[in-house]
């Protein structure tokens, strides 16, 4: 923070600063912590002992604090690594954070951990941290007397003693002396460094009957109360011995004058200790009262939902809980920073000014670019590099709001801020950053959602409309199909009629009569088989499912096809390994497969011939068709089991057919529970594997079922 003006006291905001955006604290603990994200507590809220049994009633929970650093981990002379201090508005706290080697003292920091309470003393064995980045205060110890420090109300806290050593000794465990008050009974203090830090504090150049000020955090061990210095600065010897000073009296000449001297100078001495602490105490008291008001009041800015509630909340928290009557938050839109929210009673002694440029000379703008914060104590006395009108504006201060603004507070009067208030604005700047990020963040998960909701519907509309599709054009397949066989039936009737009727006897008649009835049963057969892939591809065809078996179904449909063959010169051969191999499936779905495989093989082989072979394998009845015709490149092997594929394609194609077969038969393969594999070689052959389940013989004979011509072969 750059400041005009007097120095900024000590204040800490014992408030939810609740992390995770932004770009205010510094992190050092595991993300997994849960503790990372609760909002703190205030330090006496967590000390609280409601049941008067002198140990916190909280004991045993984790807990998250937040405060200035008075003593930095490690730096208090005791046997356990990484021990410190914490205090807030309303308390202090011993911290144990064994790893923390950027806290320093004068650091605001968030702490969380385990309350622990150990040989009378409270303190958060800490399970992480948070600095905080705002601008490290060193603490003013408070002055306390020896009876007032050997309590438990000032535990954790940053003190200053004077005292007399009574008793001073060393051991393997450490250095020690005892402080007392001539005039404080049997209170007393021990001053205590541990052998781990003797080198860093040297307990050693003080004796007995030395008068010592000692600053550090008063602590308790067991019943004893201690008082611990950070370092060795914290020891100062403040008057002769008693033996120095009866000698200089003697010498002097002027023993009852000095005495009455000394006598005048303790008294005005102890009235103003006393006046320093009352105003302490009133000012401690005041923080407080603001710490607790803000603490209440910053629910409304949590439950923030836009970026304006998160400006107005801001300058409704300072307005009423600060009492300032100069408030403003900008926020950047377009380059620029600007008003978001104002109090009202800005305008009785600032003019209203434009919006700022983020990158102009305004001192709003360097704020905004430095993230450091502005404040003067007035005006009047300092030369501020800014070309805009401040009307009777006298003392300000202008906080950073992380990415997102700045945050400004004023008044008409020379320090009408005090620095506890400015560090109050700043922390406040900095948790509407987190409330903003949080805000920024739910708006862009707001937008991915809405975007994956919209791509969805539009997936899920594609594919309606593609089910649409398929379902009209399965639909318009079975009526189209059923609509032309009907007609082609009865030509092909017709030409078979009349070639029987022409005989041999009439020359190209006959002919002609045999070519209308062949090109009328292939195209039967195409219809056949395109309106048996649109049923199975529409879930229309009903299968009845009952023991099949292969090797008879197998040599029915090779005699059937045999003359066709025998016509080419191929031969066409059917083994079995057993006399009846049962499958379980739909005898019409069978009689498919077989009829398409077969005269396929047929069809693509010009010399050798056909195998059909029929086994049972793995509980599985498998069978087998194998040629020696032209086969076809593995690599595109599969694409031939999507309709309308063929081996050769094109109006010149080497061969006949509508390309639907091996489709047909792969999905009925499928609907009945198998699956069909092929082993190609291009010039060299084919070989068609169907598996399907297996199964027992019939109880009674199954009917014989005639089937169909045409199942789509080709």
């Amino acid at each position: 923070m750059f400041v005009v003006g007097c120095p900024i006291p000590w204040g800490l905001l014992a408030m939810g600063l609740v992390l995770g955006g932004g770009g205010v604290p510094v992190g050092h603990a595991s993300p997994a912590d849960s503790l990372r994200h609760q909002a703190p507590a205030p330090i006496a809220q967590v000390r609280q002992d409601l049941d008067d049994d002198g140990v916190p009633d909280r004991v045993g929970d984790t807990v998250a604090v937040a405060g200035r650093v008075a003593a930095a981990p490690g730096a208090l002379p005791l046997p356990e690594k990484g021990v410190g201090s914490l205090q807030d508005a309303t308390g202090e706290l011993h911290v144990r954070l064994p790893a923390a080697p950027d806290l320093g003292r004068g650091d605001s920091a968030r702490v969380w951990g385990t309350l622990k309470y150990e040989d009378g003393l409270a303190e958060i064995e800490g399970l992480g941290y948070e600095r905080v980045a705002v601008s490290p205060r060193a603490m003013d110890p408070i002055p306390l007397s020896v009876p007032s420090a050997a309590t438990d109300r000032h535990e954790g806290r940053l003190a200053r003693v004077s005292g007399t050593i009574t008793a001073r000794s060393a051991n393997r465990g450490g250095d020690y002396f005892v402080l007392r008050e001539e005039r404080g009974g049997d209170a007393q203090l021990t001053v205590f460094v541990s052998s781990r830090h003797t080198d860093r504090i040297r307990l050693g150049r003080f004796e007995e009957g030395d008068q010592v000020e000692v600053t550090g955090i008063i602590g308790q061990y067991d019943l004893s109360y201690q008082i611990l210095p950070r370092d060795d600065d914290d020891l100062v010897q403040i008057g002769l011995t008693g033996t120095y000073l009866w000698w200089a009296f003697l010498g002097g000449g002027g023993g009852g004058l000095v005495c009455l001297a000394v006598i005048l100078f303790l008294r005005s001495a102890v009235r103003r200790r006393t006046q320093e602490l009352k105003r302490r105490e009133k000012e401690l008291k005041d923080r407080q009262a603001k710490v607790e008001a803000l603490y209440a009041a910053t629910d409304d800015l949590l439950r923030a939902s836009s970026r304006d509630e998160v400006a107005e909340g801001l300058v409704r928290l300072v307005r009423e809980v600060l009492g300032y009557r100069g408030v403003s938050v900008r926020l950047v839109e377009e380059g620029a920073l600007k008003v978001v929210s104002v109090a009202e009673s800005t305008f009785r002694f600032m003019p209203e000014r434009p919006a700022f440029d983020v990158t102009g000379d305004s001192v709003v703008a360097e704020v905004y670019r430095s993230g450091e914060t502005f404040a003067v104590d007035d005006l009047e006395d300092v030369e501020v590099d800014d070309p805009n009108d401040y009307g009777d504006l006298r003392s300000v201060i202008v906080a950073p709001i992380g990415e997102y603004g700045t945050f400004a507070a004023a008044s008409p009067e020379p320090e009408g801020i005090s620095g506890f208030d400015t560090y109050l604005i700043e922390v406040l700047g900095g948790y509407a950053a987190l409330v903003l990020g949080r805000l920024e963040r739910e708006r862009a998960l707001r937008a991915a959602k809405e975007e994956s909701e919209k791509a969805r519907a539009e997936a899920e509309a594609a594919r309606d409309r593609a089910e649409e599709a398929a379902r009209l054009k399965s639909s318009f397949l079975a009526n189209m199909s059923h609509e032309i066989r009907t007609p082609l039936t009865s030509i092909i009737g017709f030409a078979d009629a009349l070639g029987d009727e022409i005989g041999d006897g009439c020359g190209n008649s006959s002919r002609f009569a045999e070519l209308i009835e062949q090109g009328g049963r292939r195209l039967l057969d195409t219809l056949d088989g395109v309106l048996n892939l649109s049923k199975l591809e529409a879930e229309q065809m009903e299968l009845e499912m009952e023991p099949v078996d292969l090797v008879e179904r197998a040599r029915r449909t090779a005699e059937e096809l045999r003359p066709w063959a025998t016509g080419k010169g191929l031969n066409v051969t059917v083994q079995a390994d057993e006399p009846a191999v049962w499958a379980w499936g739909d005898v019409g779905s069978v009689q498919i497969v077989l009829q398409n495989l077969i005269s396929n093989a047929i069809k693509y082989t010009e010399e050798g011939g056909v195998q059909i072979r029929v086994s049972r394998k793995n509980d599985r009845a498998v069978l087998e068709v194998e040629d020696s015709g032209i086969g076809m490149d593995p690599a595109l092997a599969e694409d031939f089991f999507e309709p309308f594929r063929q081996a050769s394609e094109g109006i010149s194609r080497a061969y006949e057919g509508s390309g639907v077969g091996l489709a047909v038969t792969q999905k009925a393969t499928e609907k009945m529970g198998g699956e069909v594999e092929v082993e190609t070689e291009e010039g060299t052959g084919s070989r068609f594997t169907v598996r399907l389940p297996t199964s027992g013989p019939p109880e009674a004979e199954t009917a014989r079922v005639e089937v169909p011509r045409g199942m789509g072969g080709g």
